[in-house]
């Protein structure tokens, strides 16, 4: 199922890019931080902070320590499932 956040609305590039960098971090055994997103995507902190926050709402992202230093981002269940289907395009 398509979603708005990943298709059609300001900024969808980058939260589809932010999902597959998740991914790809994963995928090495590494974490990924939000500086890794700001610096590879070419994006200020604040920008990245925003689209991270509005998929953290939406259940695509979580925080793993977020009571902690460093915090570091992991794909939910759902974020899974809407790589699967950027993959399929």
């Amino acid at each position: 199922m398509k979603t708005i956040l990943f298709y059609w609305s300001k900024g969808a590039d980058v939260r589809r890019h932010i999902i597959r960098m998740i991914a790809e971090c994963d995928r090495r055994k590494k974490p990924c931080y939000l500086n890794l997103l700001a610096a590879k995507l070419n994006l200020s902190h604040v920008a990245i902070k925003k689209h991270l926050d509005l998929l953290r709402e939406e259940g695509y992202v979580e925080v793993l320590n977020p009571k902690g230093r460093p915090n570091y981002l992991v794909l939910s269940k759902k974020g899974v499932e809407v790589l699967r289907e950027f993959s399929a395009r």
